[in-house]
């Protein structure tokens, strides 16, 4: 069972009480019904999108097997062991997740789910285990379409005890983002949140529910959903150090995974039916010392000193990631471990975070979504 990033059950610590006493002064909006059932029904869909990457992450590959293939065991299989192997895997690797990560700048729709647990300790102040879910769903403008997004985190707290234990209410909480085809934004908070009694067989987990209520943030101007402009290559490293600490970055995980020797290691398997399952371990020592994932980390934490924390028998940061042959996530799994102090409280926490992604006309349909907002507009008043 790994432990929970202190993360966000801790990073939110100033946000939630002012969210929740705001909230006990009455300002809570019209209750609302939204239903988020049925989604994620085709991760393991083939997408018909052609990514921006979808050439450089073929190149990748063929770089790291035209080393892979002089380096044999006995038996014919590729010595994973060997210095030249892990090198040139650990590149192609880091190439790989960052350009899946910069291929969703301008895809026409895609969705994600994630789900993140674990457990928080913070010493003689306490202890917590706790769950969030986010999902994601994005229809970027294009000459048929206007541009949507619709987006929710949840955060619940399972188990606590000290501090934590007493204003567990304040590191829980439920919104949703709704940016329409006006390019305006509307927001829903929730509360009442709960663990669904039910399983859901493809995510992997029993879903977070709560009751939702208009938000304070109605029909106020939105970002609006067009795609990025498509980043070079050779200039991506250079977009991941420069937006660091920003609130929108690319790139996943807080991490920059194109530093110099950031991977320590990695392994890259061609699955039968096409496509890549990839496993990187990241030196930590490394990621602490470059600025731009430091920087990421800890605004991601709401920290000023936090770090990761590994070593050589446990490294502290782990992702695992799976490919379509094409370059696009078919998900990733974000394993890290972290020390830090927010606001008084110092701990260690380890979080697990699984994001599924699916690129289907079903799973990026935004009409269900689209009724449920005009009728929550209709209640509004």
């Amino acid at each position: 069972m790994y432990m929970k990033k202190i993360f966000k059950v801790l990073s939110v610590l100033i946000a939630p009480i002012v969210f929740v006493c705001t909230c006990l002064a009455g300002c809570k909006g019209t209750d609302v019904e939204i239903d988020n059932g049925e989604i994620m029904r085709d991760i393991n869909v083939h997408p018909e999108q052609k990514p921006a990457y979808e050439e450089y992450s073929k190149q990748a590959v063929a770089e790291y097997k035209a080393v892979a293939e002089r380096h044999k065991t006995a038996d014919g299989e590729v010595d994973n062991e060997d210095p030249e192997v892990v090198r040139a895997a650990s590149v192609a690797a880091a190439k790989l997740y960052a350009y899946a990560c910069y291929n969703e700048r301008t895809l026409d729709k895609y969705a994600f789910f994630s789900h993140q647990e674990g457990d928080t300790d913070l010493g003689s102040n306490g202890s917590a285990k706790a769950l969030k879910q986010e999902y994601y769903l994005r229809v970027n403008e294009s000459e048929n379409t206007c541009g949507y997004r619709y987006h929710y985190t949840i955060k619940k707290v399972k188990e606590s005890s000290g501090i934590v234990g007493t204003f567990k209410g304040l590191f829980e909480s439920a919104r949703l983002r709704f940016t329409d085809k006006t390019d305006l934004l509307y927001r829903f908070e929730g509360d009442n949140i709960r663990i669904s009694d039910k399983y859901d067989e493809t995510l992997s987990c029993n879903m977070l529910e709560c009751d939702w209520a208009t938000g304070k943030d109605w029909g106020k101007p939105d970002i609006v959903m067009k795609k990025s402009e498509f980043i070079p290559p050779e200039k991506i490293e250079e977009d991941i150090v420069n937006t660091a600490g920003e609130d929108n970055v690319t790139i996943r995980g807080n991490i920059n995974i194109l530093a110099e020797n950031i991977v320590a290691s990695a392994n890259i398997v061609e699955e039968d039916e096409g496509g890549y399952f990839i496993i990187m371990t990241l030196n930590t020592e490394v990621a602490n010392s470059d600025e731009a994932s430091l920087k990421m980390l800890r605004r991601a934490n709401s920290s000023d000193n936090c770090q990761w924390v590994g070593t050589e028998e446990d490294p502290g940061v782990i992702v695992v990631f799976r490919l379509w042959e094409n370059g696009l996530f078919r998900f990733y799994n974000f394993k890290e471990r972290w020390s830090g102090k927010i606001n008084g409280f110092g701990g260690v926490a380890d979080s697990l975070t699984t994001y599924y992604y699916s690129y289907s006309d079903r799973d990026c349909d935004m009409a269900k979504n689209l009724e449920m907002l005009e009728k929550a507009k209709e209640q509004k008043g």
